[in-house]
C-alpha cells in the first residue's frame, strides 16, 4: 500500500504544476473523476429512465442561450490564450511551458484552466439530446470525445500549462466558435439561412478532422531530439486524438460519403 501511495503522490502532487495546486478542480483527480462518473450515470441510466414514458422536452430557448454562451466564452478564451504568448513570444517550434509566476505565463495558465470549465459545460449537450429524445446524437463518438477531451485538458493544465501544449486548446476553442455559431444560426435563422447552412453541414466534420491533423503534426515535435518537452501526458494525448480522428472519419464516411453515393444512384435512376 505504501508503494501505491508513493506512486499516487508522485504522479498527482510532486509532478504537478505547483501554481494550480489550490485552483478549483486541480488539486487532485477526484473531483473530475466524480463529475465524469456522475455524467455517465445520468446519460446512461437516470435520464433514459426518466424519459422512457415522457414526451420530448422543448429546450429551444435554453439551447439558444447555451450556444450564445459557448460562442462568447470560446472566443474570449481563444483570444486569451493567443495573447498570452502566441502573439508575443511564442513560435510554432518547440516552446516549453514557463512554470514561473510572471504575469504572462500565469495568464496563459488561467485561460487554459478556463478551457477546462468549458469542457465541463459541454457535458450538458448530451443531456440536452436525451431530454429532447434525440438519443442517436448521444453516440459513443460524442460521449468519448467529450470525456477524453476533458481529461486531456485537465491533465494539460495540471502538468504542462503553457508552451506548445497551449496550441491545441487555442485551435480547438477557435473551431468551437465557428461550430456553435453554425448551431445557433441553423436553429434560429430563417428558412433560407437554414437551407444554405445545411449544404455545409459536412464541413463541420471535415473541419474537425483538419483540426486533429494540424494538432498531431504540431505536437509531434515533442519527439524530436532537440525538443526537451516533457512526455508525461503525450501518450494519452496522441492515442486519444488519433482515436477521435478515426471516429470522426468513420462518421463522415457513413453519413456523407455514403449519402453522396446514394444520391448519385438516385439521380442516375431518375435520368433513366
Amino acid at each position: 500500500m505504501e508503494a501505491v501511495y508513493n506512486v499516487y503522490n508522485n504522479v498527482f502532487y510532486e509532478r504537478a504544476d505547483p501554481r494550480v495546486k489550490d485552483w478549483l478542480l486541480m488539486r487532485s483527480p477526484w473531483p473530475v473523476f466524480f463529475i465524469i462518473v456522475t455524467y455517465l450515470t445520468l446519460i446512461k441510466v437516470v435520464l433514459p429512465r426518466h424519459m422512457k414514458n415522457r414526451k420530448a422536452y422543448d429546450l429551444k430557448t435554453i439551447i439558444k442561450w447555451y450556444n450564445i454562451v459557448q460562442i462568447v466564452a470560446n472566443a474570449v478564451v481563444t483570444w486569451g490564450i493567443m495573447t498570452s504568448g502566441w502573439t508575443t513570444t511564442y513560435t510554432m517550434g518547440c516552446v516549453l511551458p514557463d512554470y514561473s509566476t510572471k504575469p504572462e505565463p500565469v495568464r496563459m495558465l488561467r485561460f487554459l484552466w478556463w478551457t477546462t470549465l468549458l469542457k465541463l459545460l459541454e457535458l450538458f449537450e448530451t443531456m440536452f439530446f436525451i431530454l429532447r429524445k434525440k438519443e442517436a446524437q448521444a453516440s459513443f463518438l460524442h460521449v468519448y470525445h467529450h470525456v477524453s477531451t476533458l481529461i486531456i485538458i485537465w491533465a494539460g493544465v495540471k502538468y504542462v500549462g503553457g508552451g506548445l501544449t497551449s496550441f491545441p486548446p487555442m485551435l480547438n476553442n477557435g473551431i468551437h466558435v465557428i461550430m456553435y455559431s453554425y448551431y445557433l444560426l441553423s436553429s434560429e435563422g430563417n428558412p433560407s439561412t437554414k437551407a444554405m447552412l445545411a449544404k455545409y453541414k459536412k464541413w463541420l466534420t471535415i473541419m474537425q478532422m483538419i483540426q486533429f491533423t494540424i494538432m498531431l503534426i504540431h505536437s509531434s515535435q515533442v519527439f524530436w531530439p532537440n525538443c526537451p518537452a516533457p512526455l508525461g501526458v503525450t501518450p494519452l494525448y496522441f492515442s486519444t486524438v488519433v482515436t477521435v480522428y478515426y471516429m470522426f472519419y468513420d462518421f463522415y464516411k457513413k453519413n456523407y460519403k455514403r449519402n453522396g453515393k446514394n444520391k448519385s444512384c438516385l439521380n442516375g435512376a431518375k435520368n433513366k
